[in-house]
């Protein structure tokens, strides 16, 4: 899926007093509001990202826009010092949630140990996020 980024629905940002370096490869996400169509044509995810706690954690508020019934959720990045990680976590609007770790390869974002727990039980997910241009990037998850 690619995922464009809405000039009109720019985020307004907390200046970030310092932002983990290993949170960086991820700041170009902050800041905007991203949308892109699902791969069936029929609904649209939404991603609003932002810093907030002065930088040190992301937050991005997800939307699947055509979805019934509704969905969405949020999901926290914060720098997990004891375990030297990139970490996240995910909590939807139908009870579940997920976590994991974030790498990167240089090229792409990682999230590639998710497991989400929700009403049918877990289900192991891996995503790759690209950055594309300023405006731009793709995102793919498997199941």
């Amino acid at each position: 899926m690619s995922i464009q980024t809405h000039a009109q629905e720019q985020l307004t940002t907390d200046i970030p007093v310092t932002i983990p370096d290993e949170l960086k490869p991820l700041a170009f996400m902050a800041g905007a509001c991203w949308e892109g169509p699902m791969p069936d044509g029929k609904q649209v995810a939404s991603h609003c990202v932002r810093w907030f706690m002065r930088g040190r954690y992301l937050r991005d508020r997800f939307e699947l826009k055509g979805s019934n019934p509704p969905y969405g959720g949020e999901t926290t990045y914060y720098w997990d010092q004891d375990a030297k990680a990139v970490k996240y976590i995910y909590w939807g609007n139908d009870g579940g949630y997920s976590t994991g770790s974030v790498k990167t390869d240089g090229a792409n974002i990682i999230f590639d140990d998710e497991c989400y727990i929700g009403e049918e039980g877990e289900i192991k997910l891996r995503g790759t996020v690209k950055p594309i241009d300023a405006n731009s990037m793709s995102w793919r998850t498997e199941i």
